[in-house]
């Protein structure tokens, strides 16, 4: 009798009546199901009683309710494209998310159960318990009876969030891989096309001055066009997967993807300049520099472009920490660079406070990032 939400959509201009977390009504049923039993065997006050109902608890949900999500993601929802290069189709997308939100949710309504039942009714409203279960203390008062009760539940509780939190990390890995991963590298494509980080200031008003005449865009709009592109194209491509995961399943998706992103956004930077160690090999030939003001714009780009991704979550910024550090020393203007070098600054915390992630090998090799014209 297992049902999926009605009336979801990636299509963001078609609204969704029905309220998250989504999730299938299979959550709902076994874990009222579960709380009922526990508390039933748990009020008889027999610990045989309350062994033999945890132990085929914990059996079921592994075996029936775990299991039948994981048949359900491979054999029925998985989102594959069935050509080449295409967007999976948007119900398997759905489905495979519904799946992914349901062993989060279960997580989150197995743990509220343990909680409280192990926490006495007097502390459950500060302790985040639901309020008015009675938990095991007065079914069992004799302290090492209740001892053994509370380490089968938090046995069952264990179990079960390992196994259902293994599945959902895969299924994160699996959506991550087949929706999302596939539409990075076009939507960086059209993000930096025109995007020339070695013109001057003035070889772009060139650039940009015939742009104007053959569109309607101002100056501005062409020096802000990379990150409104990014923010775009990211926002087409996210949103409408956050609208309909959970906040957890989210925010472990967006840390695949920025993780993903920090890689490819990398080495972009390092495509410019030389593959040298110090920054005299940034006279080579054929060396295809940023101009200092080209790599201004860069960094400030790149900053606008980190920041849409971890617009919600601070915590995604440190991901690219590589990317912007070789931009910031990129930057530095001669005599930053030459103090730096003379203090000496480790691979670990600098004089200056700075922790790096680049090694000085990387730090010099980041020099040769920016032309001296």
């Amino acid at each position: 009798m297992d049902e999926h939400p009605s009336g979801l959509s990636l299509k963001m201009n078609v609204s969704i009546d029905s309220e998250p977390p989504f999730v299938t009504s299979a959550v709902d049923d076994v874990m009222y199901i579960v709380k009922t039993v526990i508390l039933r065997s748990i009020s008889t006050s027999q610990r045989a009683v309350v062994d033999s109902v945890l132990t085929s608890v914990s059996n079921l949900l592994a075996s029936d309710f775990i299991g039948m999500i994981q048949r359900k993601m491979r054999d029925d929802c998985y989102p594959k494209a069935s050509i080449q290069n295409a967007k999976p189709p948007d119900d398997k997308v759905i489905a495979f998310i519904v799946l992914i939100n349901s062993l989060d949710v279960a997580n989150e309504y197995l743990t509220t159960i343990i909680r409280s039942l192990l926490t006495p009714p007097e502390q459950q409203q500060t302790n985040g318990a639901a309020a008015g279960i009675p938990g095991l203390h007065n079914s069992f008062p004799f302290k090492q009876e209740a001892k053994e009760v509370t380490a089968h539940l938090n046995k069952l509780h264990t179990s079960f969030t390992s196994l259902s939190g293994e599945l959902l990390n895969e299924g994160v890995r699996h959506l991550f891989s087949q929706v999302i991963k596939p539409q990075l590298r076009p939507v960086l494509s059209e993000t930096f096309r025109d995007a020339d980080y070695t013109l001057t200031e003035d070889e772009f008003a060139e650039f940009a001055a015939q742009q104007m005449a053959d569109t309607e865009l101002t100056e501005e709009m062409l020096l802000e066009l990379a990150p409104s592109r990014f923010e775009r194209h990211w926002n087409r491509l996210m949103l409408p997967i956050k609208r309909i995961m959970t906040e957890r399943t989210y925010a472990a998706a967006l840390e695949q993807t920025a993780i993903q992103l920090a890689r490819m956004l990398e080495k972009r930077v390092w495509s410019y300049g030389t593959s040298g160690t110090s920054s005299s090999s940034s006279s080579s030939s054929g060396n295809r520099s940023a101009s200092p003001w080209g790599a201004i714009r860069m960094e400030r780009d790149f900053g606008a472009i980190v920041g849409t991704i971890s617009r919600g979550n601070y915590a995604v910024r440190e991901l690219f920490a590589r990317t912007t550090q070789i931009l910031m020393v990129a930057n530095m203007d001669d005599e930053e660079w030459d103090e730096m070098v003379a203090m000496g600054s480790g691979d670990g915390d600098g004089e200056d406070g700075m922790v790096w992630v680049l090694s000085e090998e990387e730090r010099r090799r980041a020099r040769t990032i920016v032309r001296t014209d």
